[in-house]
């Protein structure tokens, strides 16, 4: 594995104390909630709502559900739908979890091997932060496609890891060395950062979709100039909390030492990453996708 070149040494920008991975999941979860609503969610609670009106139950998947908050929410909101969150493995789902109608599942499936239902058998699929854990995305858009009803809502949202500079800008070396680090163990993994922007194009070519579904094409704050309060608080009013902006690299960084790039390489290159992120002077953003495809 190559070093990592760049040591333009600056202060040591460890911020604050770190967060839980389920409060940095949940944390996660309520900025981009609050950057895509209110969309987001009127369009699933009117495809919902329309399909309770002909008296008939819906089920809904949710695929990475992670903590299960979203299907959490969902089944709260809709007493009709049978709603199923589904992860990798049972580590960050919230044991116990109940809705207040009795209508919430969660299960450990990896939906990179044959998914385990039947053809048709769900109303709606809600897909969110995969991009990074899934090999070959549009193969997973194609069998979740399978198990859709004729009419059903597929709901796909992932944001590009990279960095860019809201003023237009190059950003500085840092930014662009840790990008660099990140495509190349996704891509060690078969993912593509850039699919994003690719996701309505696949599934427009599926073939089994509405022609041109609905899309947005939002900003995510990547910086962050805020300490004070709390990470949940400050991601409710769509800003990234610097407890936060920290957990999120601090996560990527065990990916990246795990993929195989030296360690104090690493820590010096996430030091003066986190140094320019909370700049007061410079604003940097991900870019967040999300699509709306009617099943044909």
């Amino acid at each position: 594995m190559p070093a990592l070149f760049d040591k333009i040494l600056r202060p040591n920008s460890s911020i604050g104390h770190s967060l839980s991975e389920r409060d940095r999941i949940n944390a996660s979860y309520a900025l981009h909630k609050t950057i895509l609503d209110p969309y987001h969610t009127q369009v699933i609670n009117t495809h919902l709502h329309n399909i309770h009106l002909s008296q008939r139950r819906t089920s809904v998947l949710d695929v990475g559900t992670g903590t299960g908050t979203w299907a959490i929410e969902v089944a709260n909101t809709h007493p009709f739908s049978d709603v199923l969150g589904v992860d990798i493995n049972w580590g960050m789902m919230t044991h116990g979890a109940r809705s207040k109608h009795g209508n919430l599942d969660f299960a450990a499936v990896d939906v990179e091997e044959p998914l385990p239902w039947p053809r048709g058998s769900f109303d709606l699929i809600h897909v969110k932060g995969l991009l990074l854990q899934i090999s070959h995305y549009p193969r997973l858009i194609e069998k979740l496609a399978m198990v859709l009803r004729p009419g059903g809502l597929l709901v796909v949202a992932e944001f590009d890891p990279t960095h860019i500079s809201a003023d237009g800008y190059e950003t500085p070396r840092c930014l662009r060395q840790w990008d660099a680090c990140v495509k190349a163990d996704a891509g060690g993994r078969g993912a593509n950062i850039h699919f994003p922007s690719q996701i309505a194009s696949v599934i427009a070519g599926a073939g089994v979709f509405v022609s041109n579904p609905y899309s947005q094409y939002l900003a995510i704050p990547a910086s962050s100039h805020t300490n004070r309060g709390d990470p949940f608080s400050a991601a409710r009013s769509g800003q990234i909390h610097q407890q936060l902006l920290s957990a999120n690299m601090r996560k990527t960084f065990a990916d990246l030492v795990e993929y195989g790039y030296n360690q104090p390489d690493l820590e010096v290159m996430l030091s003066n990453c986190l140094a320019e992120l909370s700049n007061p002077n410079a604003w940097y953003i991900h870019r967040l996708y999300a699509v709306y495809a009617i099943r044909l």
